[in-house]
């Protein structure tokens, strides 16, 4: 069963919240929050993915061609191709552009970084990956229309379809209903004549008018493709467009491979302090050694020499660090530990090579410099990284790598 959570956010900090099973568009469960609420959904185990919708008046969204060789140019370009259309300043302003699509273009979004920050706070503890973040404008509009106009409880809706849309402008925006009838002429006359959906309650009519179905903004979200939403800009952040929470899984194993090499450690540690102390006993080595082997390795009860039990009681030693599973822990806690504050590398996937003693490692990348600047912080660490190359994929630049403990 393919199931949505649609977030609904108003202007207000109040939101609405439903589950909907996309095959049959039926909303399964609905619910509202207040603005200084963290909404509290009973059930999300059929859920696969989050649907946040944004209040127009918040959030800035267009379309730009953007000359960059890299994702991370891109990122840097956005704010500059659309500073003179914002309300607010780049300082205060969170602007993130899609994935290129087949023309070249990119979706760009923008909202004031302090409420975006907030908002994700916010809902963490109901997100359902991946999560994508549209404008409510987006959801109300009619893709076969020039201009959708859209009752949102009152307040006016307007998107503009891809015949009248401008790049670098606003494609849409919310209006209050006092100023709409002030300047209904001038959104309509950006339409540049084509058909315009518009909600019944609105009372506009005319040769170029025809009625926009009667539905919520959920359902219609609801209905939008994975191909499309993939395109849109990740305003929370690409870590929630991945369909796992590696953080989530890699803690818990993080905190166990720790307690194995703590406890590995301490038990070397012992003896070592015992070996160093004999050692400074030069005529009570061999009966020493030969002392602390029995008591170890009581199942051999044949006469050994001082060398062949501190061979053997070596090898003893050496096995308990090389074990599957320990070794494993402590590979994936290394990783853990090495992506831990990096929100520009999202690993993928694992893979553990018993054998050679390495953990493969599947990864997306926000830029092809991000490799670069994973492997000197390994280095620092003193762990061994080897690059097995990357590529540009649809989920971004899907890379390979390979993690050794040094």
């Amino acid at each position: 069963m393919s199931q949505d959570l649609v977030i609904q956010v108003h202007d207000t900090g109040a939101l609405d919240w439903s589950v909907i099973d996309r095959a049959s568009g039926n909303t399964l469960l609905s619910g509202h929050s207040g603005a200084a609420e963290t909404p509290e959904i009973p059930a999300t185990d059929g859920v696969d993915r989050t649907l946040c919708i944004l209040p127009g008046e918040r959030v800035f969204v267009s379309r730009i061609s953007l000359p960059a060789r890299s994702e991370r140019e891109a990122r840097q370009a956005a704010p500059f191709m659309i500073e003179d259309e914002l309300a607010s300043s780049l300082d205060d302003t969170r602007i993130v552009p899609g994935a290129k699509a087949g023309d070249g273009k990119r979706w760009v979004m923008g909202a004031e970084d302090g409420w975006v920050e907030a908002l994700e706070a916010r809902l963490v503890p109901v997100l359902v990956r991946p999560v994508y973040t549209l404008a409510d404008y987006q959801a109300a509009a009619d893709d076969e229309a020039a201009l959708t106009l859209f009752d949102r409880r009152g307040d006016v809706l307007f998107w503009y379809g891809q015949s009248a849309q401008q790049d670098g402008t606003a494609f849409g925006g919310a209006v209050d209903p006092e100023l709409f009838g002030q300047i209904a002429h001038a959104i309509v006359h950006g339409a540049s004549g084509g058909d315009v959906a518009v909600s019944s309650s609105l009372g506009l009519t005319g040769a170029a008018f025809r009625a926009a179905p009667r539905e919520d903004l959920a359902a219609r979200a609801a209905r939008i493709g994975d191909d499309v939403l993939g395109q849109l800009p990740a305003l929370f952040g690409e870590r929630w467009l991945s369909t796992l929470d590696w953080s989530s899984v890699l803690k818990p194993m993080r905190l166990t491979a720790a307690l194995a090499a703590a406890l590995l450690l301490a038990f070397a540690a012992l003896l070592g302090s015992e070996a160093m102390y004999y050692r400074l006993q030069a005529d009570r080595f061999d009966e020493a050694s030969v002392a602390v082997f029995r008591s170890a390795v009581p199942e051999v009860t044949r006469r050994v020499i001082p060398a062949e039990a501190e061979r053997i009681l070596g090898d003893r030693i050496a096995a308990l660090g090389g074990g599957e599973t320990s070794s494993f822990l402590l590979h994936v806690a290394a990783l853990a530990e090495l992506t831990a504050d990096n929100d520009r590398v999202r690993v993928d996937g694992i893979r553990f090579d018993q054998a050679r003693a390495e953990l493969r490692v599947s990864a997306l990348y926000t830029d092809f410099a991000d490799f670069d600047a994973l492997t000197a912080e390994a280095a620092r660490m003193g762990i061994g990284l080897e690059d097995n190359g990357a590529r540009e994929g649809e989920a971004g630049l899907e890379g390979e790598f390979v993690l050794r403990l040094r």
